[in-house]
């Protein structure tokens, strides 16, 4: 027995040997790989960090709890000989006393482990606390700075809940100890122990009761992110109910403490639990009853007088908090339609309305630009670039590689097939004949239009989203509230599913939650690639493929980690647990091993700073001036401890956060996966605080390549955050505020089937006000449970507007058609329903696409596309564009065409009796109308057949006839 033990208890410390060994070297493999990226300080630093807070709280909780223990066993050995002989003979005893000894010694290891592991997570804590600065901005309770609760608080108060903790298991170790040697006794629920015994005892519980008190005395900052009130933070109740019930349980723990030591001269263990007896009283009726009794008797019969000071502070701090204060408010009219005049001031921006959706091209990308199993295309994105002499909106999609099951082999995955290969890129503006889009980038190897200015020439991609998504997942229903408003804290919605109203103030309106603002729905993951992969090896790296065949190529690139030496790939090896990576015979000295590939990992690691510095998951590509494919993603600097902002869940449901900022962006080279983070809010204390104890971790704005920073573009994520809670926050009035008078909400529009939240959209028009082209990022509002539309949000995303926030308000005392009734005029048009009809019975169905509203001169105009697609094939067809106004409303297979339309419709809504000329015209007008007509087939033409050298003339000539001919008809109507 005594030899299996041996053998077993050997077997064990070669196994953590092993573990330990491996850790070491995955250790020291990561550090290789930080600095081969220019990040070595990144990874010292938050070593240093971790291994300082993991031995100060293990060095303290050993203390604290074999400390006690040791303590408690020096008492022990003031007892005389025989009494320490009543149960056990000498050699007996000295055998258990060993025993106990070495198992209270392993158990003290084993809770400091526990507890310095735990500390060594939290090194943000530690981090802010030394380098946090000033947020401007004071709670109105205490008088504190806001920099206190997010960088100060959280480590005191971590330390002394720990201490706390520590203490009590301290605690327990000595009282077990004392019992074992018979020195205390429990009987008829009394402690009993003598006089040497239970004065050290006593000064014990002083200690417990002053940590204790400490841990009351730091709760009391916890009533500003209350949920108990009408708002989140302090209300009536906590501030005159909670706060009192925390001061008087701080005083009964000094109370317990001054008995205690006056207790010395004549020790009885009595009054501590007569003292534990008394605090517990105080807490149930100070921090419970009390404030419960005065929210039912004083604050609810008078409820908006009482907690009126209160709502202001928390719409004060929300505001704050979240960028809200920021937002300039203005009036637009509205007009209910627009004249030939707007339609020629703004026509540039209502031909670049997006009729493309994210849905629709995300299965024609898959269906006619894949080409391979192995390809398979991220989500789509919007963007903008120079296409000829203007700028238009695109979407693009890189062209990412996936290995299906028959291909995985650690050949392929590691050393062949290690990259994807361009993009794909459509003007979302556009459509051919045939209902395709116009593709500015197509094709392997790529195609690309000699009228985008920009070009591709690195298209390799080693470092990408890798991310694709199938079918759909079951959404669930969502619950529908018919109770009243609870003044519990809210419950989290479902993962994926922001809350459509601010926890601080959730109506009770029948709504489902609004999916995340990813333009797309819930997904599940397919796919996967290979973690890591080795380059410039024996084994040529496929590139492309070529009809039958296909193309090799050999990485050049700086990217990775040099594997040629058999150190490196041991380390690596052991890093990645693979034991191929040392048997292979393809790696050359100049090996290169390309890791952390997928960039929302790769940005993780570079910039392990979760939950203070998060990253926006959608990334999207660029290509550069010189004609590299970059990524560009957003990071968010957030906290949970703001005091009295409303917080709200990401949509993954993984941090409630109620303090956001859109502090930086990482861009990130998918050639070598270099990772360059630029600060774009100065401002922000967090990401000042980061900045100061990382020197360099971040550029400034400033240095940003121009051709980078020209597609910049506020993030959807943050700007649906923002419009959420603006709907709530707009009101500054607390009475209003109380009574929910003037709250907004997000418009629904059925979209895929099914009606659901619109999503923020991005646009290039005519910025309101500016009379310039702007690439913009925009959402409407309804009133609560109304269709009609009472304002809009807009965000700049030019590099010199970026992030400013803008909301217009719609007249009140006009109608202003919403997303919904926009949609009900539709189906209720008879020419469009009789194509609906006809086209659902012929083997396909229609399928209407986003509802886009935008602005031309002081009137809205409605856009929304309508695609065919097979009952078979999933390949989108774009066939008919509606355009609506105010009083206004038709369809056609041209932008323009409809627009036009629109532009010639009297004030009552009815069409003019002749289309193009006015009655009685000179011959010059029809001759500029025909003219007109002929330009626009062969603009048609051109566009159809991809000649954009020859487009560019079509569409000069096209303006200057509809100048000309505007001009015409003004004056004969001035005439007439």
């Amino acid at each position: 027995m005594r030899m299996g033990s041996r053998w077993l208890w050997l077997i064990a410390g070669i196994g953590g040997a092993l573990f330990l060994l491996i850790r070491l070297l995955s250790l020291w493999a990561e550090g290789i790989w930080y600095a081969t990226e220019g990040y070595s300080q990144v990874f010292f630093k938050v070593i240093a960090y971790r291994v300082f807070m993991f031995v100060v709280f293990f060095c303290w909780f050993f203390l604290l709890t074999y400390g006690l223990f040791f303590w408690a066993t020096r008492i022990a050995q003031k007892v005389p000989m025989p009494l320490r002989s009543r149960i056990f003979e000498e050699a007996e005893k000295a055998i258990t006393d060993a025993a106990f000894n070495r198992w209270a010694l392993a158990g003290a290891l084993l809770v400091s482990l526990v507890a310095g592991v735990i500390a060594s997570s939290r090194w943000t804590y530690l981090l802010l606390f030394l380098y946090g600065g000033s947020f401007g901005h004071r709670d109105p309770i205490f008088g504190h700075e806001a920099a206190f609760y997010v960088f100060r608080l959280p480590l005191i108060r971590f330390w002394v809940l720990s201490t706390l903790f520590g203490l009590t298991l301290g605690t327990i170790g000595v009282l077990l100890r004392l019992r074992y040697e018979q020195l205390i006794r429990f009987e008829d629920n009394q402690v009993e122990a003598p006089p040497f015994v239970a004065r050290p005892l006593l000064v014990l519980a002083s200690v417990f009761f002053l940590v204790l008190g400490l841990s009351q005395w730091l709760s009391r900052y916890g009533v500003l992110f209350s949920k108990k009130g009408v708002v989140f933070g302090a209300g009536f109740s906590d501030l005159y109910g909670t706060l009192p019930g925390i001061y008087l349980t701080v005083a009964a723990c000094a109370g317990a403490i001054v008995w205690f030591l006056t207790r010395l001269r004549a020790p009885d263990l009595k009054v501590v639990k007569t003292a534990i007896t008394a605090v517990l009283v105080v807490w149930l009726v100070g921090r419970i009853l009390f404030p419960a009794a005065l929210q039912g008797f004083v604050v609810a019969p008078d409820e908006l007088k009482r907690e009126k000071p209160f709502l202001t502070y928390n719409i004060g701090s929300t505001r704050f908090a979240y960028s809200l204060d920021q937002v300039q408010e203005e009036s637009h009219p509205a007009e209910p339609t627009f004249s030939s005049a707007d339609l020629e001031a703004h026509k540039s921006a209502l031909l670049s309305a997006r009729l493309w959706d994210i849905e629709q091209l995300q299965g024609l990308f898959a269906q006619v630009q894949a080409f391979r199993p192995y390809y398979s295309f991220s989500l789509p994105d919007y963007d903008r670039y120079v296409v000829g002499s203007s700028v238009r909106q695109v979407a693009v999609a890189a062209r990412e590689i996936f290995l299906p099951p028959a291909l995985r082999r650690w050949v392929n995955e590691r050393l062949r097939y290690t990259h994807g290969y361009g993009l794909t890129m459509v003007s979302v503006t556009d459509f051919t004949r045939e209902g395709m889009p116009v593709f500015l980038i197509k094709d392997i190897p790529a195609w690309q239009s000699p009228e985008l200015k920009t070009k591709i020439r690195r298209p390799q991609i080693y470092f990408g989203e890798y991310t694709v998504y199938r079918e759909p997942m079951q959404r669930p229903t969502p619950a529908r509230p018919t109770a009243p408003p609870s003044r519990e804290a809210p419950p989290q919605p479902a993962e994926g599913t922001p809350p459509t109203t601010p926890p601080a103030a959730r109506d009770t309106g029948q709504r489902p939650s609004p999916t995340p603002p990813q333009g797309q729905q819930p997904m599940e993951p397919a796919l996967t690639v290979a973690d890591y992969v080795l380059v410039r090896t024996r084994e040529k790296e496929f590139d492309y493929p070529i009809g039958d065949g296909f193309r090799e190529t050999v990485y050049e690139g700086d990217g990775g980690v040099p594997i040629g030496s058999w150190w490196r790939r041991i380390l690596f090896a052991a890093r990645h647990r693979d034991p191929l990576l040392l048997l292979t015979t393809a790696i050359r000295p100049d090996s290169r091993l390309l890791m952390y590939r997928r960039i929302l990992d790769r940005v993780q690691k570079l910039a392990p700073f979760f939950p203070y510095l998060v990253p926006d998951p959608d990334a999207y590509p660029v290509i550069s001036q010189d004609g590299r494919i970059l990524w560009m993603m957003d990071l968010y600097t957030t906290t949970a401890d703001f005091p009295y902002s409303a917080p709200v869940p990401d949509p993954r449901g993984r941090l409630r956060f109620n303090y956001i900022r859109n502090a930086a962006k990482a861009v990130i080279d998918a050639y070598t996966g270099r990772t360059v983070f630029y600060l774009m809010d100065k401002k922000d204390p967090i990401s000042q605080a980061l900045l100061r104890a990382f020197p360099g971790l971040f550029k400034d704005f400033d240095e940003m390549p121009s051709d980078i920073k020209s597609h910049i573009r506020y993030p959807r994520l943050i700007f649906y955050i923002q419009a959420m809670l603006h709907a709530f926050y707009h009101m500054t009035d607390a009475a209003q505020f109380y009574n929910k008078e003037d709250v907004w909400e997000i418009p629904f529009e059925n979209r895929m089937g099914e009606s659901q939240p619109m999503l923020p959209y991005y646009i290039l028009t005519r910025s309101p006000g500016e009379g310039k082209d702007r690439f913009l990022l925009l959402l409407p509002f309804t009133p609560l449970r109304m269709r009609n539309l009472v304002a809009w949000m807009v965000a700049h995303c030019d590099p010199d507007r970026y992030g400013q926030l803008f909301v217009y308000r719609f007249p009140k005392d006009r109608t202003v058609f919403g997303p919904q009734q926009i949609e009900a005029r539709i189906n209720a048009d008879t020419t469009i329903s009789a194509k609906l009809t006809l086209w659902n019975q012929q083997g396909s169905r229609a399928l209407w696409g986003n509802l886009l509203i935008l602005p031309i001169g002081d009137s809205l105009v409605y856009v929304r596309p309508l695609y065919l697609q097979s009952a078979d094939t999933p390949l989108p067809q774009l066939k008919q564009v509606v355009v609506a106004t105010g009083n206004g409303l038709t369809m056609s297979d041209s932008l323009l065409e409809a627009a036009l339309s629109l532009a010639r419709l009297s004030p009552d809504g009815r069409q003019k009796p002749t289309p193009l000329v006015a009655p009685g015209a000179r011959s010059g007008a029809a001759e500029l109308a025909q003219q007109l007509r002929a330009a626009l087939d062969k603009y048609q033409a051109a566009r159809q057949a991809g000649d954009w050298q020859t487009l560019g003339r079509y569409w000069q000539e096209v303006e200057r006839l509809s100048r000309l001919l505007t001009e015409v008809i003004l004056k004969e109507n001035q005439s007439d």
